[in-house]
């Protein structure tokens, strides 16, 4: 409720009140320098004229705020459930908002926008702090055969379970996105070039140790080409002033390049050198 509350900008919250001294709400309330009341009574005078949002749906509680705040200086009972029933839903509808605009609907992962969004700042990090960050790109070998033999729900599958391959294999620091089609994105921060060649292979090998069932007691074995591309300390000494846009460009340059090597070279490979 504070927080919907303190997003509203018709509503300016001058006081909490809660005989908890532990409660959350009165830990949020300080660090946004809101005053905080262990008393209601004492809350009421000192925030007088207000209007009170009675939470615990106390009759005698209410009774001394319109006493104190007068008639409609508080709200309980069924209209306090409902306004909280309110803002409960658009608090839910805000983050499944939140959630559709930077999460791809079918795979679950992140969208290319928030992948672009997070790759930026990853890079500035690694500028500012000099340390090593590798971007990944993957793309599934011979998809539209897959969509063409077996249906475009069987090219879901394989979409699906290579993102389920990366959720369960990236390290919580890592980033996994979709692309866009069939190709994915995962960024490393802290990585060098060999680290993320090799993070690359096991998740190779895992999608292509895992049988796929497309329906019909049908079964699928795919892999993917990927490449990898790294920003070094070496890099970054050298790094202008436009270096994270540079830097951001040069990544996907070289990591979509070794991608079309591993292409050309066979497919089911990881390419993460020009050698």
């Amino acid at each position: 409720m504070l927080e919907m509350l303190m997003e509203e900008h018709l509503v300016s919250v001058v006081g909490i009140v809660d005989i908890d001294p532990g409660a959350p709400g009165l830990a949020l309330a300080r660090q946004y320098d809101i005053p905080v009341f262990h008393n209601a009574e004492e809350a009421m005078h000192a925030c007088a004229p207000c209007v009170a949002f009675n939470m615990t749906h106390n009759e005698m509680l209410e009774s001394v705020a319109s006493e104190i705040l007068g008639a409609g200086g508080v709200i309980g009972g069924m209209e306090a459930k409902l306004i909280w029933r309110i803002i409960s839903n658009m608090k839910e509808a805000k983050a499944e908002l939140h959630f559709q605009a930077s999460h791809d609907a079918l795979t679950g992962l992140y969208n290319r926008r928030h992948m672009m969004e997070q790759l930026h700042q990853g890079v500035s990090q690694a500028l500012r702090y000099c340390h090593s960050y590798a971007v990944v790109m993957l793309d599934l070998d011979h998809f539209k055969r897959v969509n063409d033999e077996f249906g475009h729900a069987a090219g879901d599958v394989v979409l699906s379970a290579m993102a389920s391959i990366l959720r369960e294999s990236v390290r919580d620091a890592d980033i996994a996105g979709r692309w866009g089609g069939e190709e994915f994105l995962v960024l490393l921060p802290h990585t060098d070039l060999d680290g993320a060649r090799r993070a690359a292979e096991q998740w190779l090998k895992r999608l292509a140790m895992t049988a796929l069932s497309v329906g019909d007691d049908r079964y699928l074995h795919v892999s993917f080409s990927a490449g990898v591309a790294t920003i070094e300390p070496a890099d970054i000494k050298d790094a202008g002033n436009d270096a994270v846009k540079s830097m951001v460009e040069h990544l996907l340059h070289i990591a979509d390049k070794r991608l079309y090597r591993a292409k050309e070279q066979g497919r089911n490979r990881v390419i993460a050198g020009d050698g």
